[in-house]
C-alpha cells in the first residue's frame, strides 16, 4: 500500500500551523518530544510561514 510503513500511514499530516492555518506534512516534522498536561507535543516547520510551529 502506498504511504504506509511498517508502524502505520507515515504521510498522514500533523495539523494546521496555529499562524497561517496551512496543513503541515509529517515530512515537516522537526522534533518529537515528551510533555506533562496540555503541551504541544512535537515542533514542525510550516511550508508557507518557514516558522517551527506546535501544528494545531
Amino acid at each position: 500500500m502506498s504511504g504506509t510503513d511498517e508502524g502505520g500511514v507515515q504521510d498522514q499530516p500533523l495539523g494546521r500551523c496555529p499562524n497561517c492555518g496551512e496543513m503541515i506534512p509529517a515530512a515537516n516534522l522537526l522534533i518529537r518530544y515528551e510533555s506533562n498536561g496540555n503541551w504541544p507535543k512535537l515542533f514542525a516547520e510550516c511550508s508557507a510561514c518557514e516558522d517551527p510551529v506546535h501544528p494545531e
